[in-house]
């Protein structure tokens, strides 16, 4: 079991984290939404709290949890430098950091100057003071919700200098949930030198994921972002593999299994150059990359043009099917080994908030637009496992091809 500390950005208190630790739990976790000081209520004095105050708040979090334990903290926005700074207390005891519409802050920086004050707090600011990246999905009623939960934060949490001493925090392992800007966009602000993102720029190592939103994923898109906390705090194995829930409902157990052979497949077409990706077996014509682009196409198929009736996606949207049904196995051989895997990958980065939209709306039994030709349509259920059973049957295949690639085996 992990213990996973959720830490709330400015204006927010343990409960903006409603819709997003049921689905965490659900996969068979321990989520721990902190209400820091001062943000018990609109009431609450908060005149003399400090960023220590909700520094300590979180390491006493951390140490209330088991030490048998895997303690993992995710942080939204301005709780990105709280956290990073309770990890510089604990650097011993915290797994991973998940760092939600923001990064972590350097020593003797503030965590979020910038907005006015009044009397000791911060309160909501107008919408106008926000950039329209930032307000993205949150409409007019969620934005009411929003403003009628907003508690005022304290001053000194937004204006004191973090003081860090502790170097072993950079080698902690970190995911930066990319939500109003890119991850590229991000990597060309730590390529700049910018002075908010040079510490994150030290950290050993950094997994970045883009969930396109605005700066409110856990009210905009939270089922999606539940998920993508998921896939950050999964053990792996020793091929890099996330294992599946041992105890997860069953959304989260048919989510954990289709991404294991995913990245069965992932660690079974790793480090080949063409020749290998081409490479046949016996009488076969089947190749590692006519599977990577197979099972792209399979992705793009089933969750976007079946599951919510779309149209085909790039390339597959320009093909003549009739002409040739089995053009994503032929042509795979015109692809360079890159072209391969970026297709794959994207295929895989477009599957997951299509399947969170169909959870969101029914559940495992929400049927899929498009019919079968006596109008019986698969459920979302049936459209998962199917995955998984294609998934599996051709990472048997893959198994035997990378054996005659370079003697590579293993489940």
């Amino acid at each position: 079991m992990t213990d996973i500390i959720l830490v709330p950005g400015l204006w927010l208190d343990g409960s903006s984290w409603d819709r997003v630790a049921p689905t965490l739990e659900r996969a068979g976790h321990r989520t721990h939404p902190l209400t820091l000081p001062g943000m018990e209520s609109r009431d609450a004095d908060r005149s003399k709290i400090t960023l220590r105050d909700h520094v300590d708040a979180v390491v006493e979090a951390i140490d209330a949890c088991g030490s048998d334990h895997q303690v993992v903290l995710v942080g939204h926005s301005g709780g990105c430098g709280i956290a990073h700074a309770a990890v510089d207390a604990r650097p011993d005891r915290v797994a991973r950091v998940v760092h939600v519409a923001g990064f972590p802050v350097g020593d003797g920086l503030a965590v979020a100057d910038g907005y006015p004050a009044d009397n000791g707090e911060v309160p909501l600011p107008d919408w106008s003071a926000f950039e329209e990246e930032d307000l993205a999905d949150l409409d007019d009623e969620g934005r009411r919700a929003f403003r009628a939960q907003a508690i005022p934060s304290p001053a000194q949490v937004t204006s004191d200098p973090q003081q860090l001493s502790d170097e072993r925090r950079y080698d902690v392992p970190v995911t930066v949930i990319a939500t109003e800007f890119t991850t590229d966009m991000l990597r060309g602000w730590i390529d700049q030198g910018l002075a908010p993102v040079r510490e994150l720029a030290e950290l050993r190592q950094v997994e970045y994921v883009d969930l396109p939103t605005g700066h409110w994923p856990q009210f905009t898109r939270p089922e999606e972002l539940a998920r993508a906390i998921l896939r950050s705090v999964a053990d792996l194995d020793e091929h890099g593999r996330p294992e599946p829930p041992l105890a997860g409902d069953e959304a989260a157990t048919l989510l954990g299994f289709l991404d294991y052979q995913r990245a069965t497949l992932a660690w079974k077409c790793s480090g080949l150059d063409a020749a290998g990706l081409q490479a046949t077996v016996g009488a076969s014509s089947m190749t590692l990359g006519g599977l990577l682009k197979h099972l792209a196409y399979v992705e793009d198929n089933w969750f976007g043009r079946w599951l919510l009736g779309l149209d085909r996606d790039p390339p597959w949207d320009t093909v003549d099917w009739a002409a040739d049904p089995d053009w994503e196995w032929h042509s795979a051989a015109r692809d360079t080994p890159e072209r391969l895997r970026e297709l794959w990958q994207a295929a895989v980065a477009r599957s997951r908030p299509r399947v969170a939209e169909a959870l969101a709306d029914g559940g495992l039994d929400r049927p899929a637009r498009r019919t079968w030709p006596d109008g019986r349509a698969p459920s979302l259920r049936w459209i998962l496992v199917h995955l998984i059973e294609e998934y599996a049957r051709h990472n048997g295949h893959a198994d035997l091809l990378r054996e005659s690639v370079d003697g590579a085996v293993g489940e």
